[in-house]
């Protein structure tokens, strides 16, 4: 119960600390992403490979978040529930912790996601490309019509102020 209790907290705090972000467009990756567009704003090829490294950005998240998620459920799961006279007993001996490890893979996956297609490859890729260098093959062979005919939209930033 304690363990339980405990683990809700940690994750409560965290939800709490990302509720009290701003989203006000400024963050650093969308600020960075909006120069790169701007700056190939004519190269479809240079537009294609931000929105695979955005796509990639987002799914190596979403496989740490989900993750984390599970783990949490499974830290959290009992095993059993009795009924004793009126009484629920729920035994609490279940082993989280090795179900939780045997999400650690999948969370690496995740993480391993988040670090190849960084915004800092991402720069060293376009600037290679721009210089006329050829993609890498790899890169090449991820690079789908879907990223192709994804509308370019140039950014224009907008002067607001905030409702009281």
């Amino acid at each position: 119960m304690i363990k339980a209790l405990l683990i809700g907290g940690l994750l409560s705090m965290g939800v709490g600390t990302a509720l009290g972000q701003t989203t006000s467009g400024n963050l650093k990756s969308e600020t960075f992403k909006q120069h790169l567009r701007a700056q190939y704003l004519n190269n479809d090829t240079a537009q294609a490979i931000i929105n695979l490294y955005s796509r990639r950005q987002a799914g190596g998240a979403s496989w740490i978040f989900s993750s984390a998620l599970v783990a949490a459920r499974v830290a959290t799961a009992s095993n059993s529930t009795t009924v004793n006279n009126a009484y629920v007993v729920q035994d609490n001996s279940s082993n989280g912790a090795a179900a939780a490890l045997v999400l650690v893979p999948f969370a690496a996956y995740g993480l391993g996601k988040m670090l190849h297609y960084s915004n800092g490859n991402l720069e060293k890729t376009l600037t290679t490309y721009a210089a006329g260098h050829p993609l890498a093959r790899s890169t090449r062979r991820k690079l789908k019509r879907r990223f192709f005919t994804q509308p370019i939209i140039q950014y224009k930033s907008v002067d607001y102020k905030p409702a009281k």
